[in-house]
């Protein structure tokens, strides 16, 4: 059977509204875990929109139901991933320990220590966040938002308590989460090796101790062994 010149265009414009994004439904749901299937397997997002759709068992004409095109689709992907790392970042260090202190510190390095436990979905994250900023840095910054609330409540816990003494919170947020994307990127693109990868996560820590003005007795208390935590794609591993 071949199909109309612009059927797709015609799809989209007579489809229904389209879930609020985040939300996965139905063939949107399947249509978005096929999408990471295929990213873990390829490495990258090079896969065509036919198998994709073979891979999640729908037609093609669903997939232009639920998506303009490939690259919403991908932003899609992209930002499920990250964006539902977060919670169980969050639930990491809640459950983990009580501590204001240590729990900030468990979410600055949580990012940083996961790329020993999960190396191809970290490429494939790492990879996909540089594509995406270079056409669509509103997605990037959006997928971040979950991140840097998270960060804002452990800074304003840890200040309440003493530990800490931020000098303007939101810049200091925007710096330290900025900081710890950037030195994840660096690590997994390459762009810039750390004098030891196995301390990356421990010298990101101290510079934002330092950068959030941690009284000198913060600053020399011993790191705690790292305690078993989850593995941002949902698994448990050993940290």
């Amino acid at each position: 059977m071949t199909l109309e010149p612009g059927w797709a265009d015609r799809l989209e414009r007579n489809a229904t509204a389209r879930p609020r994004p985040g939300t996965f439904v139905g063939p949107r749901a399947k249509l978005v875990t096929a999408g990471h299937r295929l990213l873990l397997e390829r490495g990258d997002s090079s896969y065509t929109i036919e198998e994709l759709v073979r891979v999640a068992g729908v037609a093609i004409k669903t997939f232009y139901r639920c998506f303009a095109n490939k690259e919403e689709f991908l932003r899609t992907v992209f930002t499920s991933i990250v964006t539902e790392s977060t919670p169980r970042i969050r639930e990491h260090v809640m459950t983990t320990t009580d501590d204001p202190l240590e729990r900030l510190r468990l979410a600055v390095a949580r990012p940083l220590d996961w790329h020993r436990e999960n190396e191809q979905l970290s490429r494939v994250i790492a990879h996909e966040h540089v594509r995406i900023a270079a056409t669509s840095p509103e997605t990037i910054a959006a997928t971040g938002r979950t991140y840097e609330a998270l960060m804002r409540d452990l800074i304003v816990d840890a200040a309440e308590a003493g530990l800490v003494s931020p000098a303007d919170l939101d810049w200091d947020v925007h710096i330290i989460t900025s900081t710890v994307t950037n030195s994840f990127l660096s690590l997994i693109i390459g762009m810039a090796e750390p004098p030891d990868r196995r301390l990356l996560a421990d010298n990101v820590w101290r510079f934002c101790l330092t950068a959030l003005r941690a009284p000198d007795t913060v600053l020399a208390r011993p790191r705690p062994p790292l305690e078993p935590a989850p593995s941002l794609d949902g698994d448990r591993v050993d940290g």
